[in-house]
């Protein structure tokens, strides 16, 4: 089961303090609202956990089956949805997946790719262009590309973005399935039902 340390993390920019000394240990099968006011750090303590963002101070480790994953490829056992991400909209939600596919080098891709689309509720569509589709179209293929690889740790930035009713469900039934498989979840919200669907909170105004 995977293991997430974060040791004594800071991050500035410039005058800036958005947090320090945020310090926690997550076992698999838990999960973590990260709460706070709009502009408070939540989205950049996320692409921190991501390995995506390096910050001033503090370290990150995650562990599967008890080996730390070295800082080079540990965003390769993470999967992040956020409304920053972009997919190409030029390109089907297929060709996205096996774009990521390719770069990633997985096996039995075509399979996975099938699989998470269905899971997003995109089997039927997954051959036209992104172009075509709506926000909360877009926004799935994102969880599936977040999805393809079953990640150790998933994060998600405000996961409800641009999604209806059925597209909550979506996330509820992606959020639950994380934690009953024993892998890691970390959710940043301004939601309180959200949050409450977690098992732990961390509020960044509480780490300033």
């Amino acid at each position: 089961m995977p293991t997430l340390t974060v040791d004594d993390v800071g991050q500035r920019y410039g005058q800036l303090l958005l947090f320090r000394h945020v310090t926690f240990t997550l076992p698999g099968g838990t999960t973590l609202a990260v709460t706070g006011a709009n502009g408070s750090g939540k989205s950049t303590l996320l692409r921190i956990l991501a390995g995506v963002l390096t910050p001033k101070k503090g370290d990150v480790t995650l562990q599967v089956d008890g080996d730390p994953i070295p800082r080079e490829t540990h965003p390769l056992h993470v999967g992040l949805v956020a409304p920053y991400l972009n997919v190409y909209d030029d390109l089907s939600a297929r060709e996205n997946l096996q774009f990521l596919a390719r770069t990633r080098r997985l096996d039995d891709a075509a399979s996975r790719i099938s699989a998470a689309l269905k899971r997003v509720g995109l089997a039927g569509r997954e051959a036209d262009r992104v172009a075509t589709y709506s926000s909360g179209m877009k926004a799935r293929v994102k969880y599936a590309a977040a999805l393809l690889d079953a990640p150790p740790l998933l994060l998600l930035d405000e996961p409800s973005a641009n999604l209806d009713a059925a597209g909550l469900d979506m996330v509820d039934t992606v959020m639950e399935h994380q934690q009953s498989a024993g892998r890691l979840l970390v959710v940043a919200t301004n939601l309180p039902d959200e949050a409450a669907r977690c098992d732990r909170e961390l509020r960044i105004e509480d780490n300033r």
